[in-house]
């Protein structure tokens, strides 16, 4: 729980611009989590993944867009796969950022991840992603690959339940 907590705090702080308290408190998630696991216990979903995201969050907020998708991608590598919501919306913001820094290609790729999970998940937020996603791309569809994507979300639609 001290691990969650922590992550938290450093994103909030970090969305304030208080680099010190941000960078310390992520600090204290990282100790929190390592004391956890080697109790081989976390609090309810909050586990290295979830860690790694909260790095992202905070570096991204600190100014450090490169480093915040490299956490993201770390994020979803260790990201047990029956977590497809959470991994469609980390896959989502690590691909807008991939586009802010102007890796279009990459962001494209990583959308298609997004792509692939959306119809298995019933989620708000997520529709919302897919949403940010047609109209940050749309700019860019002389580009084969961007083109392939934004024709690909114009059909993709959630597995009715």
């Amino acid at each position: 729980m001290r691990a969650f907590l922590a992550g938290q705090q450093a994103h909030a702080y970090a969305q304030t611009g208080n680099r010190h308290d941000a960078l310390s408190y992520m600090k204290e998630a990282e100790i929190a989590m390592e004391k956890a696991e080697s109790r081989a216990t976390t609090f309810a979903s909050y586990n290295p993944s979830s860690l790694l995201y909260h790095v992202g969050q905070v570096k991204y907020e600190l100014g450090d867009v490169r480093g915040s998708i490299v956490a993201l991608g770390e994020s979803d590598a260790v990201r047990h796969r029956s977590f497809q919501r959470n991994r469609s919306r980390f896959l989502s913001i690590m691909a807008e950022r991939q586009l802010e820094i102007g890796h279009l290609e990459a962001a494209c790729e990583t959308w298609g991840k997004v792509l692939d999970i959306y119809p298995h998940v019933r989620s708000g937020q997520c529709d919302h992603r897919i949403a940010v996603m047609r109209t940050k791309i749309r700019p860019y569809v002389k580009n084969r690959l961007a083109q392939a994507l934004y024709e690909r979300a114009k059909v993709v639609k959630p597995l009715a339940i």
